[in-house]
């Protein structure tokens, strides 16, 4: 009996190929409640990429461009 497996798949079983996704930076700061402990001296809290999130039609005074936080 002759297995075949489907296109995209190693001899293991897992998914070949693929793309590389490059992941951005995330603004890492230290933990001010680790400050004090020895055990989360290493501990990072990631603050986020902030951008402006612009409206696709017309903006009024009322609408106008919004900040968001990206985590």
């Amino acid at each position: 009996m002759k297995i075949t497996k489907p296109i995209g798949v190693n001899k293991d079983g897992y998914a070949s190929g693929g793309v590389k996704i490059e992941i951005p930076s995330q603004n890492l700061i230290k933990d001010p409640r680790a400050k004090s402990s020895i055990r989360g001296s290493n501990q990072r809290i990631a603050t986020g990429d902030v951008v402006e999130v612009k409206g696709t039609k017309a903006i009024r005074k009322e609408k106008r461009p919004v900040k968001a936080t990206w985590y």
